[in-house]
């Protein structure tokens, strides 16, 4: 299998390691292409997203790095852009004035009713326990709806072309804390998200990122969205979301396996400015 990962992240954000680092990593393990991803500023006040002013720094230090390192791998200017719904998406003009190469759609953030406040669905269980009650009033099924609402708002508007961590929702879900998988009013949310994702023709990445640091026992997404995507000719990559330089190929073998015998066997990846398929 040739090595390629389009997520990552690095002292820009909330990664840890000079991009130089993922670069020189990245060519020791024998990659063709790497893209980093930085998280992309956002309006709402956090700790984990890149500074506004840091923006065109990192823009111009990526691309040196393409530049220096050409005849040794291919290096992809990225970033994983937020939905945030009436405030920001990865369609946003902004983004279209810039040299990007790819983009990772991503939603995070969710409203909590008309306070005016917003809560990520990754930060903590204690977080996502307060999202479900105070914005859902306590229904975890309106939160998986009102979620894959967005998922699919931002496939259809703004059309990132790779869906990142499809069902991130579930990483502090352990033992069916808030919700089930394979309850009808969430394998429904599921199918209409991927047929929205189908007809926008965007990538679904399979992310080792939440099994590398522990925090689930099962890729982003679960097998059986894995299998529907094969069955919908949903092109995937994979991906290890990387926030250190140790995790850069994190449960790559794994999840190429995974994909192996779901019936997958070429990934879509960007090599040389061409989207291509790549045999697992």
């Amino acid at each position: 299998m040739e090595l390629f990962n389009y997520h990552m992240h690095n002292n820009y954000c909330d990664g840890k390691g000079e991009p130089e680092d993922y670069v020189k990593k990245a060519i020791q393990l024998g990659f063709k292409a790497i893209g980093f991803s930085s998280h992309a500023p956002v309006a709402i006040k956090n700790d984990w997203t890149m500074k506004q002013e840091n923006l065109h720094k990192y823009l111009e230090e990526i691309l040196s790095l393409k530049e220096e390192y050409k005849e040794k791998i291919d290096i992809c200017l990225g970033l994983e852009i937020d939905y945030i719904k009436g405030i920001m998406g990865p369609g946003d003009e902004i983004y279209k004035s810039i040299p990007l190469e790819y983009s990772i759609g991503s939603v995070h953030f969710m409203p909590i009713k008309d306070s005016g406040k917003y809560l990520t669905v990754d930060y903590s269980e204690e977080e996502l326990r307060t999202i479900i009650d105070d914005g859902y009033d306590g229904d975890a099924y309106r939160f998986v709806e009102a979620y894959y609402t967005f998922i699919r708002e931002m496939a259809s508007s703004s059309k990132p072309n790779i869906i990142g961590h499809l069902d991130l929702i579930k990483k502090f879900n352990k033992d069916n804390l808030f919700f089930r998988e394979d309850d009808e009013r969430y394998v429904n949310q599921i199918e209409k998200t991927l047929q929205v994702i189908k007809e926008n023709n965007l990538i679904v990445e399979v992310n080792t990122g939440g099994v590398t640091r522990g925090y689930i026992k099962e890729f982003y997404p679960s097998q059986w969205i894995i299998s529907r995507c094969k069955e919908l000719n949903i092109p995937m990559n994979i991906s290890s979301d990387a926030h250190i330089v140790d995790n850069i190929d994190g449960c790559f073998e794994a999840a190429a396996g995974q994909l192996r015998n779901n019936g997958v066997e070429e990934q879509k990846v960007l090599f040389k400015n061409r989207w291509i398929y790549s045999k697992l």
